[in-house]
Order: structure tokens, then sequence, then C-alpha cells
């Protein structure tokens, strides 16, 4: 029997942004298993890419997305799921012999379902983590091909709990500094100029006011910048006990 190399982890432990940098850091293959309340989403890794994603939610199917966007009314939205039960045929199957969509039509729409099931777990902060490495043959998917690097850079810039963000970074008054060889040619030009202003001497607080947009803008590319192994902590403060707010656009974040 062959030996099966599993991974296990919790989300409210380790946010799925940082498990998915470690995935890329380094190109392991395999499939990811995240579940929680009910929901499943599996997402399949392959060469630092997502090759695919599906999840059990009826509301993230093919049909219901399709509907969400106009390109199916309900009528044939109640047709197509019909079908698919009588037949046994997949979605995307039973779409072709309608003559709803494209074949090229069809590839944009699996491909726009993917993403949004990507970035919507990017969002859970519970859950269990399961994943198995090792390839997997994907004959029978629409291979999809979303770097793992942009789809955290853009889980991250979409996160609402910045608070976790800041949390995972450390203390009010911690220290960040640059890994060596800090890789920074996917990031923009101002994005680079706030990398630069990590020194290993401004504290966290601090940093978050220096950055090329608002705190909460700012928190989320310090966090983009250390999931992605450019920054790391540097030191624990040695000051006593202090209770930070961090003001955003959209009120403070105690700390």
């Amino acid at each position: 029997m062959d030996r099966k190399f599993e991974y296990r982890g919790d989300l409210a432990v380790t946010p799925l942004a940082e498990i998915l940098a470690t995935i890329h850091r380094y190109r392991v293959p395999g499939v990811l298993n995240v579940s929680g309340g009910g929901r499943a989403r599996r997402i399949v890794v392959d060469d630092g890419s997502v090759i695919f994603a599906a999840s059990n939610e009826k509301n993230l199917g093919l049909a219901p997305y399709l509907l969400n966007r106009g390109v199916l009314d309900a009528e044939t939205a109640r047709e197509v799921e019909a079908r698919q039960a009588r037949d046994g045929l997949k979605v995307g199957q039973v779409l072709l012999q309608m003559g709803v969509v494209t074949p090229e039509r069809l590839n944009a729409a699996i491909a726009g379902q993917v993403r949004e099931i990507l970035l919507g777990a990017l969002e859970w902060e519970a859950g269990d983590v399961l994943f198995e490495i090792g390839a997997r043959r994907a004959s029978d998917l629409v291979r999809m091909d979303f770097p793992l690097r942009d789809v955290i850079l853009e889980g991250i810039r979409r996160a609402a709990n910045v608070k976790r963000l800041i949390q995972r970074l450390g203390s009010a008054q911690g220290i960040l500094e640059k890994a060596p060889g800090a890789a920074l040619d996917f990031f923009s030009a101002p994005e680079r100029a706030y990398f630069d202003t990590v020194d290993g001497k401004t504290p966290l607080q601090q940093l978050c006011s220096l950055g090329p947009g608002g705190v909460a803008e700012n928190a989320r590319l310090l966090y983009a910048f250390f999931c992605l192994g450019l920054l790391r902590r540097a030191r624990a403060t040695t000051s006593g006990p202090r209770k930070i707010q961090y003001r955003t656009e959209g009120g403070s974040l105690g700390k």
C-alpha cells in the first residue's frame, strides 16, 4: 500500500493564505481540502498554481454562478439542473448540449467560478485543513492556471478582517525586518517603495501609517510581504503592555 503524505491544520491557528504560501514556496503538488460548518472546498495545486477548485455549496455551483451573472435565466437554470440529475452529466456538458454557451464561454465561466471559490476560501477564519501531497491526474478537469502568488495577494487585498492580519504580524510595537533575497518584481513601484521603509527598527504601528494607502490597506500590504516570506518578525518588544487603536477608514481596530 502506498504511503499517503498529509498535512493537517486549523484555519483558526494558521490562515489559509499562509498555508498556500508555504505550498507555493516549496512547489508541492496536491489537493487541499478545507471544511467547516458543513461547507467543503477542494483546491488542486500543481507547480505553484491552482489548476482546479470545487465546492459542495450549492450557491457556488456553475449554474447559480451563471444565473447570478445574467448568462442564464431562472427557467433555464432549473432545466439545466433537471437534465443534470436525470442524465448524470456535468453542468458544463448539459450547457453545451443545450447550446446555451460556447466551449470558449464555458471555459471562461468555469475560470470565474473557480476564482470565486478560491477567494471565498481565503476569507474563512475557522475550519479544518487537509493537504494530501502528491500530483493528481486532471484529465477529467478543465485545467485552470491561477498562480498561487496571485491568488494569495488578491485574497489578502480583499480581506475584511484587517485586525487579524495585524495580529499575525505581531504586537503594535513589534519589529519587522526584510528576509534575505526578497523578490518584489510582482509589486508596484509604490509598494516596493513601502517595502523599503521596513528598516528593522520602526514599530509595526508606525509602519502602518507610512504606506501608500490608509492604515488598513498598508496593514494588508505588510501582511502580504510577511505571508510571502519577504518580511519576518525581528524581535519581541520589551516594553509593558499597551492598548493600541489602529484607525482605518471604517473605524478603529483595537489591539
